[in-house]
């Protein structure tokens, strides 16, 4: 097996001239040309074109011990949607030429994807699971947000007199107040924290902020327009989202740790 590694190397070595190989992943070279034009193509800096491709050869790996395969159908079909991206298909070979890349480099790449894609489809996104519950947690932090309150305040350089305010209130001490309108985003978290516990037409407890007190009189408050629909998908899309990614970071961390990854 050893030998047979060496040969591969020496004839990969053959093939692409000098281009200096940089990593080792598994059996699979990572060139250095590979970089700079994966670089080049995405517009993103050497470093993370580099961890993008050790990520992509970690995958493609993995997935060939799976055994996982594609059909020409299925290559057929990519080739086709990619191709329509573009107006014509001259502007799709002048991409292909810009990129310094062959037809032929250009259908491995889409094989590899659709392994890949496979792979991810088995190993992430099947576990990934979307409760009820968790929707409706987050709708009702949005509804909160979606918020509209009408106060008056006033504000205290000394908490004994902000506290003196509360205890003897009553109707006509909102003549001194000043009042507002505001949505739950314009108000500053250490009022609307307090204003959400209360109903309307109460007065609330001195709230310290910075070195002052303030003393606010809830009027109303009334829950905005929003269209539920929209924010299902977008909490469902949110949470999808952040479970993918913590899913995707975790499997290539193992795959960092079962699979050989050399630095030369």
């Amino acid at each position: 097996m050893k030998k047979f590694f060496i040969i591969f190397v020496i004839i990969t070595f053959f093939l692409y001239g000098e281009d200096k190989i940089l990593v080792l992943v598994g059996s699979k070279p990572i060139f250095e040309k590979d970089v700079f034009l994966r670089a080049k193509r995405d517009k993103i800096d050497y470093k993370t074109s580099l961890k993008f491709l050790i990520e992509e050869n970690l995958l493609l790996y993995q997935a060939e011990k799976n055994k996982i395969e594609v059909s020409k159908e299925e290559i057929k079909n990519e080739i086709e949607r990619i191709k329509r991206n573009f107006s014509s298909i001259q502007e799709f070979y002048e991409y292909l030429k810009e990129s310094n890349m062959s037809f032929s480099q250009f259908e491995n790449e889409i094989i590899n994807t659709l392994k890949i894609r496979k792979l991810i489809r088995n190993e992430i996104i099947s576990k990934i699971e979307i409760s009820p519950i968790e929707i409706a947690r987050e709708m009702e932090k949005i509804e909160n947000e979606f918020n509209e309150y009408e106060f008056f305040f006033k504000w205290f350089d000394k908490k004994e007199d902000s506290e003196k305010f509360v205890e003897n209130f009553d109707s006509e001490d909102l003549k001194e107040m000043e009042y507002v309108k505001l949505k739950s985003s314009e108000i500053i978290d250490e009022i609307l924290n307090e204003i959400k516990k209360v109903e309307k037409d109460k007065i609330i407890p001195p709230i310290k902020i910075g070195e002052k007190w303030i003393v606010v009189y809830l009027k109303d408050k009334k829950q905005l327009e929003i269209n539920k629909i929209e924010k299902y998908k977008e909490i469902k899309e949110k949470l999808f989202k952040t479970k993918y990614s913590i899913l995707y970071r975790n499997y290539i961390e193992t795959l960092s740790n079962t699979i050989p990854i050399k630095f030369l």
